[in-house]
């Protein structure tokens, strides 16, 4: 499987853990040839590089990137370290990882032809001598050699397994020496973890046991001992630091890898570190739809759990399979510390189907991080075996404007306030949460809008599947604010009147806007003058909205609904309610009683569902 793409730049790099500037790695000198000899360090393999540039394409001198054509490089071992001709920082940095040398590796390791393994070891000199002072490139070529150093370092010591030279150990030696500086460590996420473990296994090979105490040391403290205040790479539940489906995908690969370096290396397991490890295959479970898609929350590209590597025989395979084999999560819903409330009706072991089940995710927890998005109370639902409400997904790192916006509250399915700042690094709270068979309830607040405070309300229903969805925005002057609801692309969506309704082949997903009882008997009524209308729209260009991006360089236009209030005090409350060729569903309130509790009653394709809404916004199912 290729994980290429879970890789960024030093603009990705964490506030408190920046990178340094990049120092040189100088061409070393030349020295006589020596037998190779054996060491424990292993090589750790080249990224899925190798597949995509074999030994034949690389002696044409061609090279080719994840998602790309290749492109001509080299004439022999004289390669244009230069080049960029996608303009994409990615493609740069797999060019100076070298990581695409594995192919000829490989080739001589196969037939033990030594024209493949001089090439590598050519190509790789050449890298050495034409990028020494890297001060003297441009910021991108500087950022590929600083970003590539750790994966050019595996690489090498691959190389070192079959030639043993003195300008090889030097060079591994180098880049360790750079690797271990403290400066040069990027803390408890993807970055760092490579990092240590890449320098684990070349320290073990080339028998440096002061480097290899270092890089097993940051291993350790990235789960156990995170510093600088750092939420660590994997936390007590199994859940990961970087807000990222598709990153925790990668990141559980990586240190699953990470454990057999640290055997290979004769270092002790923490067991607490493989149990936390263990424990990632239930997160990762929670993020998989009932049809086997993974999320994209977070910068995530779609996927789907039949991508994952080595599913073992836990909870992912259990997705994997749905439910045939495998072992079953240990529980219905659950809050994960690190920022999520996650659940669904049930993993296929009951009355319904696998594929049938109703599945959510809610956002919550410590402000944008990593790979991270703006999207702290924002909501998935799948529902009627399909995906109801959706992330806007991920379209890269060469994008800047459309990343920025993918990052921001405009491209989830939470509630915005118009015409004040945001802050990312913004705490949300979950206030209170309870989880029953056929409604789980959970709500959150924040002030991460200037001068206002958000809260949300949620109770996520099951037969009849349907999301309540109570929003509050306080503020001490009158304030714009917008539910927002976004939509996989296939739908359709209209507004009718205060409602909105989205249709994709027999199902009808409707947005119900209601009336919220204030005491005294009344009730704000949806439709009345002065409450806008439901808003829909789909690949709106100018005000970037309404777009899904399943992967990088590709939008689709998808629709959004939007439900708009304005004022000092603004509620509002909507029922999503999905049906597949049934009736339109009815919903009515009622007065408030002493207490000011008020109750919602629904009927959706022919089931009801009672609702109570407690004045702090609890809600808890009652039939």
């Amino acid at each position: 499987m290729l994980l290429l793409a879970a890789v960024c730049l030093t603009a990705c790099a964490i506030p408190g853990l920046g990178r340094a500037p990049a120092e040189p790695v100088a061409a070393p000198r030349a020295a006589a040839p020596s037998p190779a000899r054996s060491a424990p360090g292993p090589c750790l393999g080249y990224n899925g590089l190798d597949g995509l540039n074999p030994a034949a394409q690389i002696k044409a001198g061609r090279f080719r990137s994840p998602g790309t054509p290749p492109v001509r490089v080299a004439t022999g071992t004289d390669v244009d370290w230069g080049l960029d001709p996608h303009r994409d920082r990615t493609w740069q940095l797999w060019l100076h990882s070298l990581e695409w040398l594995g192919g000829l590796i490989k080739e001589y390791r196969r037939s033990h032809d030594r024209a493949a393994l001089d090439l590598a070891a050519g190509i790789a000199r050449d890298w050495l001598a034409d990028n020494a002072r890297p001060d003297r490139f441009g910021p991108a070529r500087r950022e590929a050699i600083e970003e590539g150093a750790k994966f050019r370092l595996a690489t090498l010591a691959c190389l070192r397994a079959h030639l043993s030279d003195g300008w090889l150990d030097e060079a591994i030696v180098r880049h360790a020496q750079w690797l271990a500086e403290p400066r040069h460590w990027s803390g408890p996420w993807n970055h760092g973890t490579d990092e240590s473990m890449i320098l684990l296994a070349a320290a073990c090979r080339i028998g440096r046991d002061d480097l290899a105490r270092v890089a097993y040391g940051r291993l350790v403290d990235a789960v156990l001992r995170p510093p600088g205040g750092a939420r660590p790479a994997i936390d007590a539940q199994g859940a990961n630091n970087e807000q990222s489906t598709q990153y925790s995908v990668y990141n559980r690969g990586r240190w699953r890898r990470a454990i057999e370096v640290m055997r290979a290396c004769r270092r002790p397991v923490p067991p607490d570190l493989a149990r936390r490890h263990s424990l990632m295959d239930e997160f990762i479970a929670f993020q998989a739809t009932p049809a086997g898609d993974l999320l994209q929350i977070g910068e995530s590209y779609a996927s789907t759990v039949s991508r994952v590597s080595q599913p073992g025989q836990g909870a992912i395979r259990y997705a994997l399979s749905q439910g045939r084999a495998g072992a079953k999560p240990s529980a219905r819903a659950r809050v994960y510390e690190a920022g999520y409330v996650m659940g669904r009706s049930g993993w296929g072991d009951g009355d319904r189907p696998y594929r049938e089940e109703m599945a959510y995710t809610a956002r919550f927890g410590p402000g944008r991080y990593a790979h991270g998005q703006d999207d702290h109370m924002a909501l998935t639902f799948y529902a009627q075996g399909r995906d109801v409400l959706v992330p806007s997904g991920h379209t890269g790192y060469s994008d800047p404007r459309w990343r920025d916006w993918l990052h921001s509250p405009d491209a989830q399915n939470t509630v915005v306030v118009r015409g004040v700042p945001f802050r990312s690094d913004a705490a949300t709270a979950l206030t209170g949460h309870r989880f029953a068979e056929g409604g789980d309830f959970f709500r959150f607040s924040d002030t991460a809008f200037a001068g206002a405070t958000r809260t949300r309300s949620v109770l996520a229903a099951s037969d009849p599947d349907a999301l309540v969805v109570l929003d509050q925005v306080r503020s001490a002057v009158p304030l714009t604010v917008e539910q927002l609801w976004h939509l996989p692309a296939d739908f359709e969506a209209r507004p009718r009147g205060g409602d909105a309704v989205a249709t994709a082949g027999g199902v009808r997903i409707h947005f119900l806007r209601v009336p919220v009882p204030v005491p005294g008997g009344t009730a704000q009524n949806a439709a009345a003058p002065g409450v806008p209308p439901a808003v829909t729209l789909k690949g709106d260009t100018p005000q970037g909205r309404g777009w899904i991006m399943p992967k990088a360089r590709t939008r689709l236009p998808a629709p959004v609904v939007k439900m708009p209030a304005r004022g000092a005090d603004v509620r509002i409350l909507t029922v999503i309610a999905p049906v597949r060729d049934g009736a339109r569903p009815s919903v009515r309130t009622f007065p408030p009683g002493p207490d000011g509790t008020y109750r919602i009653e629904a009927v959706v394709t022919g089931r009801r569902l009672a609702v109570t809404a407690a004045p702090d916004g609890t809600l808890t199912r009652t039939g």
